[in-house]
């Protein structure tokens, strides 16, 4: 298997291109758009019109040995082509709590997070919050994340997490993102009934 991969080394220069990366990895276009733009795989944005991205053919191996063992690394809904319903409405944890449900919010993420791990890197605060790469790299970089470690290196203990996600900073945020969305509207099942509707702690990267 290890083998197989590596021929693609041969096959392919240093760098390709998303359009190249979506056929290696046998996906979607705008699945490989989401891969490269939340960092679960590393790319250059250059900002260009043509060639925006530009991905290391050894981080898209390591990303399919890691996909091979723990699946998609996509949440479900994620990268749906259907258009999102009201006009982009953005939901917030701040339209299903009031001020003083801080410590239900912290509880709420602790259970969501119980089998997750003790620290987490960039990618998978992406997928524990549903939130943006470009988001969670200005909390990173302004400290609204506090984290072990400087930039692109950032490490961030559970404890760290769950203090940014029951913060009036994460309540007020919005987002567009289904799986953002999810997160957000699982709180309110789960302070009626007790129960986990999503579960992002299954598309951890393993490191």
């Amino acid at each position: 298997m290890r083998k197989k991969y590596d021929t693609l080394r041969e096959q392919y220069p240093e760098y390709i291109s998303l359009d190249q990366l979506r056929l290696i990895c046998r996906i979607a276009k705008r699945s490989a758009r989401y891969l490269v733009s939340n960092g679960i795989i590393p790319a250059i944005d250059t900002g260009k019109k043509t060639w925006r991205y530009q991905v290391a053919i050894d981080d898209v191996i390591r990303y399919l040995r890691r996909r091979e063992q723990w699946g998609s690394m996509i949440p479900p809904g994620a990268v749906s082509s259907r258009p999102p319903s009201e006009k982009n409405h953005r939901t917030s944890l701040s339209f299903v709590t009031t001020l003083g449900d801080e410590k239900e919010i912290y509880s709420y993420f602790e259970q969501l997070y119980a089998s997750a791990g003790d620290v987490f890197t960039v990618p998978e605060i992406i997928i524990l919050t549903g939130l943006s790469h470009k988001t969670v790299s200005l909390m990173l970089k302004d400290g609204g994340i506090k984290s072990i470690g400087n930039s692109p290196r950032y490490i961030v203990p559970k404890q760290y997490l769950l203090e940014f996600v029951s913060s009036r900073r994460f309540i007020d945020i919005k987002s567009n993102s289904e799986a953002f969305q999810k997160i957000v509207g699982g709180f309110d099942t789960w302070k009626t009934t007790g129960r986990l509707d999503y579960d992002p702690a299954k598309y951890l990267i393993s490191n």
